[in-house]
């Protein structure tokens, strides 16, 4: 059975004069949206008890109070939270030892584990060998196997933060009716923050947090008046022509023109994902060629045979579902992973394959090479950005790229601004630490972390992920611009087409 929450007068953290008021009853299904940075991740921590408010307010489940630590003790095991990295979620690295591992914690019987296990892998995980370690996997099934980790709970309350922002839409809108069939049967109650106007469109109410206040929306084809426990809200206060124009679809149609081209055809990969030409290049020039390169995990080949060239002025997208090999494709321009056949040349040089001596010095000719001038010339936006994050405010770790390319830290600083600015990434935040920024604030942190490098080749590994319709754009006219001075720009994504087909 669901658990029942009610929530009074919540002030988030960092927002202030923020109140926050809503009840859900058992069973429902809630979605929550909002603007990044608006405590969307932060309102599902106060509920799962790992973050305190440090002023007012109440959470109430099921009569138990989880900012009490007696409470959630209980609470604890009654509560399945899908954090928005993957990496958060997994304890071990071996995928069936962490799916079996909160089971076993809860005295379920080991033979209702397997028959869970072999129900959410068949489900979820079909495209991975049993024995691949998490470490391995693309975004797209890092995110999956997470899932299978929370679900295989059946949880009372599941509370799921951007559980779909890795995956395709054929691929997301199958996990998200799987997620709503177990909710449905087990009476689970679920709170799932998206910005996806079609993943909202499923669940039973919406609530929309925005400025410090929490409003439910009113759902397509739903019966009633909108209904808030916020006294200080009206229906009539609610712009909901504004509402929908920041929701609004965005896709890629508009980056680099609505048909894609392709005027330098390339070898086709014998196994990869698809490399199209959104924009055309303004020279044949190549800044960064591969040819026949490959590239395996183990026994795992991800890539075979991918030959294609990267010139100025072109806006590129590699397209395909989870595991085709996409990001492992973008580590690879920029020498964070090494082929292990065919050839890679970036600029003038020449980056080794994986059976050659690696070192932190490459060699064009005879002169030394520093590996960190290749990721000058091909910067690297990682799928995870909390994966590049690291030093302790947000404006130093903009300028730690410039300031390891030798720059004086005046011209550091001024770089690493110029990139936040153009992203626009609040001044209020420059000084902030970097983790404790939404998903969607961190994201557009370490692309200016990237862009403050000012490289030749931007490569994007899904930038758009966890972002808000307004981050979207951002990052949107941010491409168009660096293309626009004589530089290219990679992108992976989900929602390509390549040219003359259908959508896979």
């Amino acid at each position: 059975m669901g658990l029942k929450i009610r929530i009074k007068e919540l002030q988030l953290n960092h927002v202030s004069g923020s109140k926050l008021s809503c009840e859900i009853q058992s069973g429902e299904l809630i979605g929550i949206t909002g603007p990044n940075g608006a405590g969307k991740t932060e309102l599902l921590r106060y509920i799962s008890g790992l973050r305190r408010t440090k002023t007012m307010g109440e959470i109430v489940i099921n009569g138990l109070d989880p900012f009490h630590a007696r409470d959630l003790e209980k609470l604890h095991g009654s509560i399945g939270f899908a954090l928005q990295s993957p990496e958060d979620t997994m304890v071990f690295s071996s995928i069936p030892r962490d799916a079996a591992f909160g089971p076993e914690n809860h005295a379920v019987e080991p033979d209702i584990i397997r028959k869970r296990w072999e129900g959410l892998r068949s489900r979820l995980l079909a495209d991975i060998p049993e024995g691949q370690r998490f470490e391995t996997l693309s975004g797209g099934q890092k995110q999956r196997a997470a899932l299978v980790s929370v679900l295989m709970l059946r949880s009372p309350l599941l509370l799921l933060d951007e559980p779909l922002s890795m995956l395709g839409e054929d691929e997301g809108r199958e996990v998200l009716s799987l997620i709503l069939a177990l909710a449905k049967r087990n009476k689970q109650t679920v709170l799932l923050v998206s910005h996806d106007q079609k993943v909202l469109s499923r669940m039973d109410r919406v609530f929309l947090l925005k400025d410090g206040k929490l409003r439910e929306k009113k759902q397509p084809g739903a019966t009633g008046e909108e209904t808030t426990e916020d006294s200080s809200y009206s229906a009539g206060e609610f712009n909901a022509e504004e509402e929908d124009e920041e929701y609004e679809d965005n896709s890629l149609d508009d980056v680099g023109g609505k048909n894609p081209v392709n005027p330098y055809p390339v070898k086709r990969q014998t196994r990869g994902p698809d490399w199209i030409v959104r924009k055309t290049p303004d020279s044949v020039e190549p800044l960064v060629t591969m040819r026949d390169v490959s590239f395996r995990y183990g026994k795992n080949q991800v890539l075979e045979g991918v030959s294609l060239d990267i010139s100025p002025g072109g806006i590129y997208l590699i397209s395909g579902g989870t595991g085709f090999g996409k990001s492992t494709l973008c580590k690879l321009m920029n020498g964070t992973l090494a082929a292990t056949g065919g050839r890679i040349q970036v600029g003038k040089i020449r980056l080794p394959l994986a059976r050659e001596k690696r070192k932190w010095s490459l060699f064009s000719g005879k002169k030394p090479v520093p590996m960190a001038e290749v990721r000058r010339f091909v910067g690297y936006a990682m799928q995870y950005p909390e994966d590049q994050l690291f030093e302790s405010t947000v404006r130093q770790d903009v300028m730690y790229g410039p300031l390891r390319a030798g720059l004086p830290t005046t011209v550091a600083r001024q770089h690493a601004e110029e990139a936040l600015r153009a992203l626009s990434v609040p001044e209020r935040l420059w000084d902030r630490k970097p983790e404790k920024l939404s998903g969607g604030e961190q994201r557009r942190v370490a692309l200016a972390g990237i862009l403050a490098m000012k490289p030749k080749v931007l490569v994007l590994d899904e930038p758009f992920a966890g972002l808000d319709p307004k981050g979207k754009r951002i990052v949107k006219d941010l491409i168009k611009d660096y293309v626009n001075h004589g530089r290219a720009v990679v992108i992976t994504t989900h929602e390509a087409k390549r040219p003359g087909t259908s959508e896979r």
